[in-house]
């Protein structure tokens, strides 16, 4: 009996843990857009739940994509996105490539249930294919005792455009020329 009892508290005991981790980063702004960088961060050949990043989003939630096209300054490219076409186009690549995107400056606006975080970010993926610095806002809203994402809406700095020092925690800032 005893020794039924330890498999059972060594079996459960990690998923109670993790379930408390999971609804703490659930209760705050800053914790959920961590949560939602932490997921899409990937090491090469990695395997993700999908279900446990969707439950990130409310049911409808888009990822928008602003692009600046190549040699123009002023053109962008706009991609809207549901979160199963994300999950089919970055989740391959990401698992294939290997995938880390960091938060480098943060900026929280909240009220009344819904927030706005201004998260700014360094990516790469792990095979050194992909580079870049950019901005992501998050559209959420506060419901059943939980923060919810409505919507992503990012870009990355071009050359033309570079992030800002305000955008930046202080140990990314670059010294202005």
């Amino acid at each position: 009996m005893l020794k039924n009892t330890l498999l059972v508290i060594t079996i459960v005991m990690p998923f109670q843990i993790f379930s408390q981790v999971d609804s703490i980063a659930l209760t705050t702004p800053e914790g959920i857009t961590a949560k939602m960088l932490e997921f899409i961060s990937f090491e090469k050949g990695e395997v993700k739940d999908w279900d446990e990043y969707r439950n990130l989003f409310l049911p409808g939630a888009h990822k928008i994509s602003i692009r600046s096209q190549p040699g123009e300054s002023l053109s962008k490219q706009v991609k809207i996105m549901n979160l199963e076409e994300f999950v089919r186009g970055a989740g391959e690549t990401y698992a294939r490539n290997g995938f880390e995107e960091i938060v480098i400056g943060l900026d929280v606006k909240e009220f009344n249930g819904i927030a706005t975080v201004f998260q700014s970010f360094y990516c790469k993926t792990l095979d050194n294919s992909y580079e870049a610095r950019g901005v992501n806002t998050y559209q959420l809203v506060y419901l059943n005792d939980r923060w919810w994402i409505a919507s992503t809406l990012f870009t990355n700095e071009s050359d033309t455009v570079k992030l800002p020092n305000d955008y930046l925690f202080k140990a990314y800032q670059t010294s202005k020329e």
